[in-house]
């Protein structure tokens, strides 16, 4: 059982990293039930949670799906409160798309990488890095897996 705190500490975190006028449409990527999108909206950003498992919330903004490149909708971030198999997922379409990142990794179930071991989240920071945004980590106050990265894409990088 997660800390009964994390979407409340991970929205509030969001919200203090990325102003709601310059950042107002976000991705939940592997979103769950939607909590997640609940304590977002209550800052006032519009959310869409994607995730393949068919219990959610009701009334909330939630597409049973898989967050892929084949989805051509104009997001400013991606998020995910810890993704499982799509925490590369979402660097990789965060590269892709150019746009920021910000995720609090929980198991190391990689689907876009390989991982060969070592840290999880010194991975994720590499490949990251390596896709060209800058990463800061930070942790949030609360019990469980709580190292959060937030990646920026960096324009004078190359993107590999």
């Amino acid at each position: 059982m997660g800390d009964s705190r994390r979407f409340s500490l991970f929205a509030k975190l969001i919200s203090q990293n990325f102003p709601l006028h310059k950042y107002s449409t976000i991705a939940d990527i592997a979103g769950g039930k939607g909590y997640l999108q609940l304590s977002l909206s209550s800052f006032g950003y519009k959310v869409t949670t994607f995730d393949i498992r068919n219990k959610f919330v009701k009334g909330l903004n939630y597409r049973h799906k898989l967050f892929n490149k084949e989805l051509k909708d104009d997001f400013s971030l991606l998020v995910g409160l810890h993704p499982d198999e799509a925490t590369d997922v979402i660097i990789t379409e965060a590269a892709r798309r150019k746009i920021p990142f910000v995720i609090c990794p929980c198991c190391e179930k990689p689907t876009d990488t390989t991982f060969w071991g070592g840290k999880w989240v010194d991975h994720l920071t590499k490949y990251a890095e390596k896709l060209g945004f800058q990463v800061t980590r930070t942790q949030l106050p609360m019990v469980g897996k709580n190292v959060v990265l937030i990646g920026m894409f960096s324009s004078n990088k190359k993107n590999t």
